[in-house]
């Protein structure tokens, strides 16, 4: 299967995000969980050996709540519920930083609509600035009425209930027969969300699982005979051109994160101002002089960082190890796009740091492979500017096939990556080393 997007297919994507004609839908396997292969996995893992949990069922994702008296029964089971649901937030807290990095992908996306399938409300309310509504199955009459759809304030809709509403969640098989009856029943998705569906053409489903029969009702309900492809769909490779046929899906095995960071990047490099027809004064450029102060032997080494968003809690770690150089000695600065303010134009404010910068370290994982503008925007034209480039190895990944890395000395040494050592501070230090080497050696080049 060929897993890449030609740059057509980029334009088609981003020509039906800037006419709101494309809805995006977020999974709860939309980020990786240490050590487990999905979500629901995570969950499972928090409740082993809770008294209120019988069985749960991985196939499906949902769980099994024990009734051990059926007078209680009621009682039992949103006790059950509410385990369940702590649970849950737990994993999502152990992966806040994550799921804060995807959030940050998506508030970039000039979207008028996210559906979710993580039943959390706080991140996307915190980082999208906007409240987050959801389903609930039980409640037909104060159904909240959905603000007028808006780019510039996304409206964040989580079809699978809300944390803060245990009765709405979808857990057990009987939530799962009561979701599906009252959502094609009485109780159906607000008006404002139904039409909205209904004009989009196109619908991106990120880390969402289609080995589930029910998410195949799911996707006829909200994108029947529609665009629809799936990004980290976790389908086996048996089944999988089965599904793809069956359900008329595109699936690519880029990581959502991957995918987000190169879609973000080809919609803001496309998106353009509106063209102002007003009457324009015309005004004589001013002739100001450009500064050529170039820096000596004592001015600090101007770092640039480039990363891949998903790597966030990596390039903490690196920040935080290399404060002396920083705080203490000044031997260097570095600049990462988090210092962007708002209103500043992304695009000029990489470019101008680039060009002052006189290092860049990459962050390598595949994530950071995997995006388009690190690789061929950040990396090559700081390559093509002479700058020094220090790759350092977050994770194993394919990063001997690009010759800029396979040519270069990759810390930590011996291709060792970070996540590779027992005790990571080992492998933090002998970066601190290695950057400190370097920034004596560019200091010793200057003139």
């Amino acid at each position: 299967m060929d897993d890449s997007l030609v740059f057509e297919d980029w334009d088609l994507i981003i020509e039906d995000i800037q006419n709101q004609k494309c809805i995006v839908i977020v999974g709860p396997d939309i980020i990786e969980y240490d050590g487990y292969p999905s979500f629901f996995e995570a969950v499972s893992n928090e409740l082993i050996d809770n008294k209120y949990i019988s069985q749960s069922f991985v196939e499906e994702q949902l769980f099994q709540i024990k009734i051990s008296n059926p007078v209680r029964a009621k009682a039992e089971k949103n006790d059950g519920i509410r385990h369940i649901a702590k649970a849950m937030q737990r994993v999502i807290e152990q992966n806040q930083t994550k799921l804060d990095a995807i959030a940050e992908l998506l508030k970039k996306l000039p979207s008028q609509l996210i559906l979710s399938l993580i039943p959390e409300e706080a991140t996307f309310s915190r980082i999208l600035q906007t409240p987050v509504r959801y389903y609930h199955k039980n409640k037909t009459s104060e159904k909240e009425a959905l603000p007028p759809l808006s780019p510039d304030s996304p409206t964040v809709y989580n079809i699978l209930g809300s944390l803060s509403q245990s009765e709405s969640l979808v857990f057990t098989y009987d939530d799962l027969f009561e979701y599906i009856f009252s959502i094609l029943g009485d109780n159906r998705l607000p008006q404002e969300l139904q039409i909205a569906l209904k004009s989009a053409e196109r619908f991106i489903f990120l880390g969402v699982n289609f080995n589930k029969w029910y998410m195949h009702l799911l996707l006829k309900l909200l994108a029947s005979d529609k665009n629809v492809l799936a990004i980290d769909a976790h389908i086996p490779e048996a089944s999988r051109t089965f599904i793809m046929n069956r359900l008329s899906l595109e699936m690519m095995d880029y990581t959502p994160s991957a995918f987000l960071d190169k879609l973000t990047c080809n919609c803001h490099g496309a998106l353009k101002p509106k063209e102002d027809t007003s009457p324009k004064t015309i005004v004589q450029p001013i002739n100001v002089p450009v500064s050529v102060n170039k820096p000596n032997k004592n001015t600090p080494v101007r770092i640039f960082l480039s990363y891949a968003h998903v790597d966030e809690e990596f390039k903490k770690e690196l920040l935080i190890t290399l404060s002396p150089l920083i705080n203490q000695s000044k031997e260097i600065e570095i600049w990462e796009d988090r210092q962007i303010v708002a209103g500043q134009e992304w695009g000029k404010a990489i470019t101008t740091e680039l060009q002052d910068a006189e290092l860049m370290i990459c962050l390598v994982s595949r994530n950071f492979l995997n995006s388009k503008y690190c690789i061929e925007q950040e990396v090559a034209n700081a390559i093509n500017q002479q700058k020094h480039v220090l790759p350092v190895l977050l994770k194993s990944c394919a990063w001997k096939d690009f010759p800029f890395l396979a040519s270069r000395q990759v810390i930590p040494r011996d291709n060792n990556s970070i996540i590779s050592f027992k005790d990571q501070d080992e492998a933090y230090q002998s970066i601190y080393e290695e950057v400190k080497r370097l920034v004596t050696l560019i200091k010793s080049e200057r003139a």
